[in-house]
């Protein structure tokens, strides 16, 4: 018998500060402790403290205000309304090293309408991020003026996720590990201007912004069965396109011209493992579809549940051989059926808790 576990869900509308405000209002809790908890960690595992953090901050800061201003005053309501300044909240989303910090999970898979059983465009994504992280995560249904409706699985209601937009886009991604990050916009700020595209250009456009800090592997997707994957860096990116078939990525660069931008992981037997459990996922989720007599939302929900190379499976489960600071789980779960306009979510690993179905409009 599966647990159903449900998620904190913050609904804010409005303007780009005031949705912010209302976000940080009702994620107080989980503010302050990320930021309580990133301050820590600057200290132990970079030797940072906490005013160099927020100088660095500065330096990412002033090209979001550049770029993408009206998310920046978003961060400044969500910073008033969790009674923090925004140079508090914003270390939050820069990256204190010259790599990108190492994260071990994520499987999405994006399935075209004509390989469903519902004829619908299905667009999957596992979280696999440190156990302490899932207490942060929130469902935010989100309206703001002069852009499109959101619904997004969020830390701490600001960092966003997988979800979809009223536009009928649809947006996932992996975290990757290139070589040449820098001062710039931060990842996780191109990936919240993502959301406010009301087009699929418009979003491909903004995953690559100039004077990006680095890049993750993004993933966009419409109701018409536009799908584009996007492998990038701070300097260069790739897109791939998948329409009338599937996509699947992981943790690691797959395109030929953007394997350069791999850092170096030889040197480290735990960097080697995290690799090729990025490298099993793909294939073994790749196989999953080729293999499957019929896609559909609750075959890719099983899809999502897949143990080949436990722990370093689909759904990713801790390994106890691993010390704690390094350990990975599937935190949540997420299938975003873009024709349909829902996300099924699942809060904790998929294998032991049931999938919610949620959408953009309040039930």
């Amino acid at each position: 018998m599966r647990e159903s576990h449900s998620m904190r869900v913050v609904e804010a509308a409005g303007s780009a500060y005031k949705l912010g405000f209302e976000v940080g209002s009702q994620c107080q809790d989980l503010a302050r402790e990320m930021v309580e908890n990133c301050r820590r960690k600057l200290k132990q595992e970079y030797d940072v403290d906490w005013d160099r953090a927020r100088v660095i901050a500065r330096k990412h800061l002033s090209f979001c205000e550049d770029s993408i201003p009206k998310y920046v005053d978003e961060l400044k309501g969500y910073a008033e309304g969790a009674g923090l300044e925004l140079e508090e909240v914003f270390p939050l989303f820069c990256s204190y090293s010259s790599e990108r910090e190492r994260i071990s999970g994520c499987t999405d898979l994006v399935v075209s309408a004509g390989l469903t059983k519902e004829k619908h465009v299905l667009m999957a994504h596992n979280e696999d991020t440190s156990p302490k992280d899932g207490k942060y995560l929130c469902l935010v249904r989100g309206k703001p003026e002069n852009a499109p409706a959101f619904l997004t699985v969020a830390y701490a209601g600001i960092i966003f996720n997988a979800g979809l937009n009223s536009a009928s886009l649809g947006f996932g991604g992996n975290a990757l590990n290139p070589n040449d990050t820098r001062v710039g916009i931060p990842v996780d700020m191109v990936f919240r201007a993502m959301y406010g595209a009301g087009t699929v250009v418009e979003a491909l456009t903004y995953a690559n912004l100039p004077h990006r800090e680095s890049s993750y592997n993004n993933i966009v997707a419409d109701r018409q069965g536009q799908i584009y994957n996007i492998e990038g860096s701070a300097t260069d990116f790739e897109l791939t396109y998948a329409g009338g078939s599937y996509l699947v990525h992981s943790n690691h660069y797959v395109t030929e011209k953007m394997q350069g931008y791999e850092s170096n992981f030889c040197h480290d037997v735990r960097e080697i493992k995290r690799y090729m459990c990025s490298v099993a996922r793909f294939n073994r989720m790749s196989n999953l579809v080729v293999e499957s007599e019929e896609i559909s939302v609750p075959g890719i929900m099983d899809m999502m549940r897949d143990h080949a190379n436990y722990p370093c499976s689909i759904c990713r489960h801790v390994d106890e051989e691993v010390r704690v600071e390094n350990q990975v789980q599937t935190n949540f779960s997420s299938i975003a059926d873009l024709t349909a306009q829902e996300l099924w979510l699942c809060y904790g690993n998929p294998c032991s808790a049931e999938y919610e179905r949620y959408t953009l409009q309040n039930p």
